[in-house]
């Protein structure tokens, strides 16, 4: 972040320099800056920094692209041959973009970092302590293979610069998530940062979505970086076993139908995201290889109830609304299923889909084209 077209007046008197109006830009935006500064014995013993900018662009946090107005105070006191620096103010932020993919999984065994500092020089003035207030409604927009989503957010950083605490809360009121080939709508979601340096933050997610004509909602709530304690709660409308709820969100079927499995109940979220975490590493590589974006292996018996095997879906979601798979039982007398589908909106969809079935079952027609018109209207 560099300062550009600063232009200002300074007066100075014997032990003093004050800073009446210095006007400069900041990543496209412009910012104002007054302020003053004590010597005394050639040494700095005070200053005094108010900065005010409008629409400024900067890369932060990390991997976000954020835009949005600042009022900044940075004071710093002399106390001994250290300084004292306080770094104060409101950050409104206008716009904040989030596009890298995430990994499941790294969230999960992720922890707070113990120092943003770390491995730098030391500052000027010492460690900074912080108090920034960051606020920013609909601002947060997040776009990657999650999720797609605008959120509101109301956070405090205090603390010093090495271990920051980070408090308060974001609020999703609409969006998409992405989990296997399903979109779950987000009917509301919050992250609280509780007051601690180590506490880890608090997710509760409630979200629905329609799986086999099935209306499935899904609440979730506790700690996302820990499969333990983070709760799920499952059902359907019409009305599910909770095992048969579970196997529609892990498998895409029912666990009493022909290509299914029994489930013992739920307990943890683990059941829920488990899957998902075993197919993402191989997800990743063969993006990279064949510019697949969806390889799924069900690490369970499927197929039909006579001949069960494990099954392979690869596929690729060209765009956001149209996705293309290929599926498969891995045995020699495999059942395999092209599909095309265009999803209009959460409530219409458009599916084509190619069959061939068992080659071993000659008294029926294996091959069979389909086309699908599915809308859900509640009333």
């Amino acid at each position: 972040l560099n300062f550009e077209r600063i232009q200002g007046k300074v007066l100075f008197t014997s032990n003093q320099a004050q800073i009446e109006r210095a006007v400069g830009y900041l990543g496209g935006g412009k910012v104002v800056g007054t302020g003053g500064a004590l010597v005394e014995g050639l040494k700095l013993q005070r200053f005094r920094l108010e900065l005010r900018g409008q629409n400024i662009t900067a890369p932060l946090p990390k991997n976000f692209i954020t835009t949005g107005d600042a009022e900044v105070k940075v004071t710093s006191v002399r106390e001994g041959e250290a300084f004292n620096t306080l770094i104060e103010g409101t950050i409104f932020a206008k716009r904040s973009i989030y596009t890298k993919d995430i990994d499941l999984a790294d969230i999960i065994s992720s922890r707070r970092d113990g120092t943003i500092s770390e491995g730098t020089t030391p500052a000027v003035f010492g460690v900074p302590r912080l108090d920034i207030r960051l606020q920013g409604r609909d601002a947060l927009v997040v776009r990657n293979n999650l999720a797609d989503l605008t959120a509101s957010l109301d956070l405090r950083v205090t603390g010093h610069v090495d271990y920051p605490i980070i408090s308060g809360r974001v609020t999703a009121n609409s969006g998409t998530l992405f989990f296997r080939s399903d979109r779950y709508e987000v009917q509301r979601g919050t992250v609280e940062f509780p007051p601690q340096t180590n506490g880890e933050p608090i997710v509760n997610l409630q979200v629905e979505t329609d799986i086999k004509g099935y209306q499935v909602f899904v609440n979730l709530a506790g700690e996302l970086s820990n499969l333990d304690g983070l709760t799920a709660t499952v059902r359907s409308n019409p009305a599910l076993p909770q095992a048969d709820v579970v196997s529609l969100i892990t498998t895409g079927s029912l666990s009493n139908s022909e290509t299914g499995i029994t489930t013992t109940g739920i307990n943890t979220a683990a059941e829920v995201i488990t899957d998902s975490l075993i197919n993402n590493p191989i997800r990743k590589a063969t993006d990279k290889l064949f510019g697949l974006n969806k390889f799924e292996i069900d690490p369970i018996l499927s197929g039909r109830r006579l001949n069960p095997t494990a099954r392979l879906t690869v596929g690729r979601q060209i765009n956001k609304n149209l996705a293309v798979t290929y599926s498969t039982n891995l045995s020699e007398d495999q059942n395999q299923v092209l599909a095309f589908e265009y999803r209009v909106s959460n409530r219409l969809s458009f599916v084509a889909q190619y069959e061939q079935g068992s080659l071993s079952n000659v008294t029926r027609n294996n091959n069979n084209f389909s086309f699908e018109i599915r809308l859900r209207k509640r009333f």
